[in-house]
């Protein structure tokens, strides 16, 4: 840990050899960042690098929006988190708009003497204030910010230097980080695109897609589901119909029910989906489109697969879908109040359905969680 490394600096250091110490820190640091393009990630190891290189009771790391020419926080960590962290700053304003405007650091120990300074949330003292920006190709796309040494009252020319230093170790994978989120946002904004377009060819399931995304947002995050397993749910989810691009719309839209031969032609969706999806290369998402009309008494289809040899964003997506289909109208019979709905999913735990999603599902279902609206949090939580 960096943390470790610092407190292993003995005291007769002499100013050299501390800086020295201090540069295999950022070195260590500067490679691991390197290593990945997750920007939760790399802006949780920014922040945790700062706070114990130049130990501060509150860091932030500022972000440009553009489009409105603001400083809005990215992330924020500290005492005074919870007061700040929806703030948003136009730039030349304030001392971090004046930062990023200038792209010169600075340093700030005595903020309430400074007209710059527009003063502290309720139960917060700023005693003192490191900003630097965070610049790349010449560009500031953002600024970190230190409040508060801790064990000492000022911050020092030193601790300007060593996070100027960071700032430049931390831009460039921080910028990476930005523009690989921004492209896959783009991605998955495509993907649902494509995905809603082949729903509107059913007029009657209009909106089938985003409610299983959103069911299945709920069930995957009360299962416990990391970030990166919820984007992957997230993606097989909006395309788990997408094989119906190849039923003809005579099967798709029929206003009443399917023959026994049309059945079989509508089962093949799923295989077809899978050879669509097949060359994204993520198992989770073949999985979840082949697979979610599987049943874990192995009398699903199209594999026949039953119970652990089900994967779990399979068994998700299928209690997803199921409790959509029976709450949906057709025209040849009317979608069952949620209550009714919700003691068939019930019913069908062990049979049709896995029991540990249907767990999962009885307690969202119970505590009123269960809800399209309550998703967005969830979804919120992958991206923001």
């Amino acid at each position: 840990m960096i943390a470790e490394r610092r407190t292993t600096v003995p005291e007769s250091f002499t100013d050299s050899e501390r800086r020295l110490a201090d540069y295999e820190v950022l070195l260590e640091i500067g490679v691991k960042l390197s290593r990945t393009l997750d920007l939760p990630t790399v802006l949780e190891t920014a922040l945790e690098t700062a706070e114990q290189v130049c130990r501060a009771e509150t860091s932030s790391i500022w972000e440009l929006d553009e489009e409105t020419d603001e400083l809005f926080f990215r992330v924020v960590r500290g005492q005074a988190a919870g007061e700040i962290r929806h703030l948003r700053v136009p730039m030349g304003h304030g001392i971090v708009g004046i930062v990023a405007e200038s792209g010169v650091a600075e340093l700030v120990n005595e903020p309430a003497a400074d007209p710059r300074w527009h003063g502290d949330p309720p139960g917060f003292r700023t005693r003192a204030i490191l900003t630097v920006p965070l610049r790349v190709r010449g560009a500031v796309i953002g600024v970190l910010q230190l409040l508060n040494p801790v064990g000492r009252g000022l911050f020092t020319e030193d601790d300007l230097q060593r996070m100027t230093l960071f700032a430049g170790v931390l831009a460039p994978p921080l910028q990476n980080a930005r523009l690989y989120e921004a492209q896959e946002r783009q991605f998955l904004k495509m993907v649902t695109a494509l995905a809603e377009t082949i729903d509107k060819k059913d007029p009657y399931t209009g909106g089938h897609v985003r409610r299983v995304v959103s069911y299945s947002m709920l069930l995957g995050a009360e299962l416990g589901l990391g970030r990166g397993q919820l984007k992957e749910l997230w993606l097989a989810a909006t395309l788990h119909d997408i094989g119906k691009i190849g039923v003809p719309d005579r099967i798709l839209c029929k206003p009443s029910p399917l023959d026994a031969d049309e059945a079989e032609l509508m089962k093949r969706h799923p295989v077809f989906g899978a050879e669509i999806v097949a060359h994204l290369a993520n198992p989770s998402v073949l999985v979840g489109v082949r697979n979610h009309h599987e049943r874990v008494d192995g009398r699903g289809y199209p594999d026949g697969l039953r119970e652990d040899e089900l994967p779990l964003v399979a068994r998700i997506i299928a209690v997803a879908d199921t409790y959509d289909a029976m709450t949906t109208s057709r025209p040849y019979r009317a979608g069952l109040p949620p209550a009714e709905a919700a003691e068939e999913i019930f019913r069908s735990a062990g049979t049709q359905l896995c029991p540990t999603v249907v767990g999962a599902f009885r307690v969202l279902f119970a505590d009123g969680r269960f809800e399209l609206a309550k998703s967005e949090e969830v979804l919120r939580s992958i991206y923001d």
